[in-house]
């Protein structure tokens, strides 16, 4: 037996649950709302970050693929990968975290049709997002002012760094990213 992919279709939020072939009175916002209302978590967060830069790129169509070879891929095809930390995590810290993000390059997906069986990065550009606010009580994901984003062609790791996995954001800087806000993301991805 062969299972083929399955291509996940868009979802409204207003689709209610069903039991017995009866409408239940919870609907699947009521589960995105209770699964994803803490935004300073840190795969949601990294989600949110996505999220962000394609609303940044005015990507239109789509939903979130888990574990593709890369997070989006513009209307012109530009292939991104995007990362995200925070200074302030959800658990209780004592000092704040350092910034660091995941760079490792990955075999990728055999069934991507860009597959090619090699280990290596498969976005044209990376942009890492760092959630900047230090305060625990005006902290908030969704204002865009909290939020620096550094953009970086791929390339730049290949070359300087190809094997590296990680980078904190002070090698990150060394390396020279275009540091922007949410609004002049659009402008420096071509």
């Amino acid at each position: 037996m062969e299972l083929q992919q399955i291509t996940p279709e868009r979802k409204k939020g207003t689709e209610n649950f069903k039991f017995d072939n009866e409408t239940l009175n919870f609907k699947l916002n009521d589960f995105w709302i209770w699964n994803q209302s803490n935004l300073i978590e840190n795969r949601t967060r990294g989600i949110l970050a996505e999220f962000i830069v394609k609303k940044a790129l005015d990507i239109k169509e789509g939903v979130r693929i888990e574990w593709d070879c890369y997070d989006l891929i513009t209307e012109n095809g530009i292939k991104i990968e995007i990362k995200s930390a925070a200074y302030i995590q959800s658990w209780k810290q004592k000092k704040y975290s350092t910034i660091q993000f995941g760079i490792a390059q990955s075999v990728g997906d055999p069934l991507h049709v860009e597959y090619d069986g090699n280990i290596k990065r498969w976005s044209d550009f990376y942009i890492f997002c760092v959630l900047n606010n230090k305060d625990q009580e005006t902290l908030n994901p969704i204002d865009l002012n909290q939020w620096s984003f550094y953009v970086l062609k791929t390339e730049v790791l290949n070359d300087k760094i190809p094997t590296q996995k990680t980078i904190g954001l002070n090698s990150l800087l060394r390396l020279n990213p275009i540091k922007c806000n949410f609004n002049e993301l659009k402008s420096v991805i071509k």
